[in-house]
């Protein structure tokens, strides 16, 4: 019996705290790394093709916000928000409706977006020292590369070879030329949010919204589109860090959005009894336990009103675009690093579980006269295709090791399947919860970090440790597995918004059986798809940028 198969019966059969070693270790894992990764397709489609012959691939437009909810646009069935032109983007292209990040997180959400990688397989967090990323391939393919706003990816040392770069970092500051604008409001904020904490810091601010990150982030990225050339193809990276918290939002949104008149998410009373511990501590070190109807609103009012904002601004970005006749030349792509509760299942913000709140998200790719406008249903694509995608659509052939697939077959019409199973996880390694009830976290983050009874701030509930976990989701189910033992099984087509934990359940035991195999069988599949020397000859062919050029970009986190 080889090692794999010692794994998967010994998970099947045993459940899940026999298994803890099987998924956790990366020994068993290292075992089954034969079997190749799902690879992106490199024939590129004609028009891209044509023009990498001619020496004018096109030019990349990454737009992409941080925790945005799939359900947060106004073409995605949301009446009340405000995003004509995320709207008019979506009308223009491909609207990926079943399109799944594969982490709850900034940091290794990105690193699967800008790898083709899972988080797992690519460090968690990448190193432009020892890993390929989107930037570096289209800077040796000729690109000029600019990257704006938050960072939360990259080596400090990455930026000092892009063309352009005006980066804030994880403490929502800028070292850029509107240092002392975006600072001041940044203190503020952050002012709010550590004072009142999670939901209660959502308010909204006298500042001039030119002062505003969003507003000063969409006018650098238009300044590198100015400068832009007909000879050389440009990438544009545009990082919008809101609707990530702290939640504030300019003050002309407050009438646009009356909180009295927006309908809540809907919760179910009990939900957390029968799911992982983690939930009912995360939500009582947020304080949601003592949200009242009047905070969910106002949080929601905030909420929407930083997403029109921002929405604001991109259409600033699109008319830049358009006034310089780029719009034929461009591929635009829109996402979001991850998704926000904002208080379905009680909570608000975000957390290292694996939620459709979290992992749903939109993925919009337009490129006018290449790519047919149409809404793109049925069918299941995830964060590490996006890669493998956009350099099939530049001509440029995806590099080994990448484990996502590309959607050009699914853009083009050529296909209407994609996936049947999409995957995520938060894998650190070491992640455990030692807490086994909110009281226990409470007393010790008091001694180690708190007087006693001090308000838990924003970062105070974040770090509520989390645990080693991943998922797998059909159309039809969803399974999530802990280090703990603690599982999670959904029935998405009776219990859309995952609602009732059927792990325990003896009815679906055949499912979840089902389901811990998929999960197993990708875990294998996935740990180690490049050996050393694989990642040595990669990175032969994708060099380590060296030297500072003049006017280099700002560090980043």
């Amino acid at each position: 019996m080889s090692p794999r198969e010692m794994t998967r019966r010994t998970f099947i059969a045993g459940g899940a705290a026999a298994a803890t070693a099987a998924l956790a270790g990366r020994a068993a894992m290292a075992a089954a790394s034969e079997r190749p990764a799902a690879a992106a397709s490199n024939a590129a489609p004609a028009a891209a093709k044509a023009a990498a012959r001619a020496g004018t691939r096109p030019n990349l437009v990454f737009i992409m916000t941080d925790q945005q909810r799939f359900d947060a646009m106004g073409v995605h069935g949301n009446s009340v928000i405000k995003t004509p032109n995320l709207d008019r983007l979506a009308q223009s292209g491909a609207d990926l409706r079943e399109y799944f990040v594969n982490a709850s997180t900034c940091i290794p959400s990105r690193a699967a977006l800008f790898t083709g990688r899972y988080p797992h397989a690519a460090h968690y967090r990448f190193d432009s020292r020892t890993d390929i990323n989107l930037f570096r391939i289209l800077k040796n393919a000729g690109y000029r590369i600019g990257y704006v706003g938050k960072n939360h990816l990259l080596a400090n040392t990455e930026f000092a070879n892009f063309d352009h770069s005006d980066v804030w970092g994880v403490n929502h500051t800028s070292s850029g030329k509107d240092e002392d604008a975006v600072n001041a409001f940044a203190r503020a904020r952050g002012a709010i949010m550590q004072e009142k904490g999670c939901f209660a810091g959502a308010a909204f601010h006298d500042f001039p919204p030119e002062l505003t990150k969003p507003y000063l982030e969409a006018s650098s990225a238009i300044r590198f589109i100015e400068s832009s050339t007909k000879d050389q193809p440009f990438c544009l990276c545009l990082s919008i860090e809101d609707p990530h918290a702290p939640h504030i939002a300019p003050r002309k949104y407050e009438r646009v959005y009356p909180p009295e008149k927006l309908t809540l998410y809907p919760t179910r009373k009990n939900e957390f009894d029968a799911k992982p511990r983690r939930y009912k501590i995360k939500w009582q070190a947020q304080g949601s336990d003592k949200a009242t109807e009047a905070d969910k609103r106002r949080f929601m009012a905030v909420y929407y009103s930083m997403i029109s904002w921002v929405d604001e601004q991109i259409g600033r970005v699109l008319d830049a675009l358009r006034a310089r006749g780029l719009e034929e030349d461009t591929i635009v792509v829109f996402t979001s690093d991850h998704g926000e509760f904002c208080f379905e299942h009680h909570m608000c913000k975000k957390d290292l579980v694996m939620m459709d709140s979290l992992l749903h998200v939109s993925l919009l790719i337009s490129w006018p006269g290449h790519i047919k406008p149409s809404v793109i249903g049925g069918t299941l694509a995830e964060e590490c295709d996006v890669m493998p995608t956009l350099l099939e659509l530049m001509g440029i052939a995806a590099p080994n090791g990448v484990q996502g697939t590309s959607l050009v077959p699914l853009l083009e019409g050529r296909t209407k399947e994609h996936k049947t199973e999409v995957f995520a996880g938060e894998c650190r390694p070491g992640m455990r919860n030692p807490y086994p009830d909110y009281e226990s976290f409470r007393a010790d983050w008091d001694k180690h970090h708190l007087q006693p009874g001090h308000l838990l701030s924003y970062t105070a509930s974040f770090n509520v440790p989390g645990d080693f976990t991943k998922s797998v989701r059909t159309r039809d189910m969803k399974y999530i597995w802990y280090i703990t033992g603690e599982e999670e099984l959904y029935d998405l087509r009776t219990d859309p918004h995952e609602y009732a934990n059927l792990a325990n359940d003896p009815a679906h035991a055949t499912a979840k059986c089902d389901m811990r195999r998929r999960l197993l069988d990708w875990t294998c599949a996935s740990e180690n798809t490049l050996d050393a020397r694989a990642e040595a000859a990669l990175q032969a062919q994708y060099p380590c940028w060296t030297g500072i050029p003049a006017g280099a970009g700002q560090q980043g986190h």
